[in-house]
């Protein structure tokens, strides 16, 4: 979307065939009822750390977070579409009470805490020199194939890595052995220094900053989406909804025909869809690898009735099936007396803890745990407006992902004028800034062309 806005201001004809979907995909939300919802936590990420970089033309999608290069640019980008707010500190529920989040915002107050585990500070101050697994050299080649579990268990000890496998297991039903330890975020799990872990507890300065989000003010991220179609379709992008039949070598390039038979020949085809999808126009003969699955209740809170303001909250709680909470007001500040609240729980690992439920009865336990979690007083303080379950959805950053990912290249690179985005290039550069930086690269190369 970035790519074909930019392209058409250029004054350059761009058709967006959407495949049938909504354009924008999971950053677009969805309307429910009249209201405006992200689909789970989706937050802006505007951190400058290190140098900035302008030239997009340097940016490389196999180099892991290459975009934060690019944070002071993406930040410029999304501010010409809406304004945003910082988001209150997220919160992690950990043995019946809230702390700062140390899981996605690097807030390590819980370590020097009265209420931290004594197992936990204890094995942290007792662990030995990591060695080739420390966490600063994830980025070698040689650590590309280490599992989490095994980078974490160096570099964090038992008890706190029981807690990052928890939670794994609750979002994914599947072990960190399997997650590729430089992709550690793909499954919204840390992967700190020892030292910086050694210092919290000890409540010397840990010398590790806060990670902070901001939010759109309006309190729907997904209004970036909404307002950068607006500005695709006033430079005159053509939007196509119909679905693509097939795609083919042509004289002038590539020919690509919709379901209702109309044909575009394009010298350059840019693809952004699902990698399956993708891989059935490239002629890929297998599937993805299944990722994990996913529930998402998408509901009302008044906000007089709430108990908590969590902005963000990660449950690290065995007991509970919701791994996050997410409250779209609270985020934004919007001070709305109605909040658009998301919750999110793995239906395999809810369905283990909740045997023998149908769908009313699983949804009342779930709504039931909000108020053990002490967000409301009573389940019905939750009104459910709609439930999705997406089966598979969420990308598993394991070997047989990453290599995938490198077949879908691999098959790219078979085609003349094939440009790859998101996750078709690789694991972990699906994320807002990586799509914005791609989008500015592909028209910067686009008019030089």
């Amino acid at each position: 979307m970035v790519a074909a806005r930019e392209l058409a201001a250029q004054g350059q004809s761009v058709v967006m065939l959407s495949d049938g979907k909504r354009p924008g995909a999971h950053f677009t939300g969805m309307r429910v009822e009249n209201h405006d919802f992200d689909i789970g936590m989706v937050l802006f990420e505007q951190v400058e750390r290190g140098e900035q970089a302008l030239d997009v033309d340097s940016y490389h999608p196999e180099q892991r977070n290459d975009c934060a290069r690019f944070a002071r640019l993406v930040s410029e980008y999304v501010e010409q579409l809406v304004d945003t707010v910082p988001v209150p500190t997220p919160s992690v529920y950990l043995d019946g009470q809230r702390h700062p989040d140390f899981v996605i915002a690097n807030r390590l107050d819980y370590f020097a805490s009265s209420e931290r585990r004594a197992d936990l500070a204890q094995a942290l101050l007792a662990l030995p020199d990591p060695g080739p697994l420390h966490a600063s050299r994830k980025l070698a080649p040689d650590y590309q194939g280490v599992g989490y579990a095994e980078a974490s268990l160096a570099n964090h000890g038992e008890p706190l890595h029981a807690l990052f496998e928890l939670l794994a297991n609750k979002i994914t039903y599947r072990s960190t052995r399997d997650i590729l330890a430089p992709w550690h975020r793909l499954a919204w799990l840390p992967l700190y220094y020892p030292q910086t872990l050694q210092a919290a507890v000890r409540g010397d300065v840990s010398g590790l900053p806060e990670y902070p989000f901001r939010a759109a003010r309006e309190g729907f991220t997904g209004a970036l989406v909404r307002e950068l179609l607006q500005a695709m379709r006033e430079a005159g992008v053509q939007v196509v909804d119909d679905n693509v039949q097939s795609l083919a070598p042509a004289a002038q390039g590539l020919s690509i025909t919709t379901g209702d038979g109309q044909q575009w020949v394009a010298p350059r085809v840019v693809m952004g869809l699902a990698q399956g999808r993708a891989g059935e126009l490239l002629g890929v003969d297998h599937a993805p690898p299944k990722g994990a699955s996913v529930c998402i209740l998408f509901g009302l809170i008044e906000r007089e009735k709430l108990r908590q303001y969590d902005s963000c909250l990660l449950v690290l709680d065995a007991e509970r099936a919701i791994y996050r909470l997410s409250n779209q007001d609270v985020a934004a500040g919007t001070q709305a007396p109605v909040c658009r609240v998301t919750v999110e729980f793995n239906p395999t690992y809810a369905a283990q803890l909740y045997p023998d439920q149908d769908q009313a009865g699983l949804l009342q336990r779930v709504s039931q745990e909000l108020v053990a979690l002490g967000v409301i007083d009573a389940a019905e303080d939750f009104r459910v407006l709609r439930r999705i379950q997406a089966d598979g959805a969420l990308p598993f950053a394991d070997q047989a992902l990453l290599d995938y990912s490198a077949l879908l290249r691999q098959a790219a690179a078979d085609w003349p004028g094939v440009e790859l985005t998101a996750g078709l290039l690789g694991m972990g550069v699906s994320s807002f800034n990586d799509q914005i930086i791609q989008g500015l690269k592909l028209a910067r190369n686009g008019s030089k062309s």
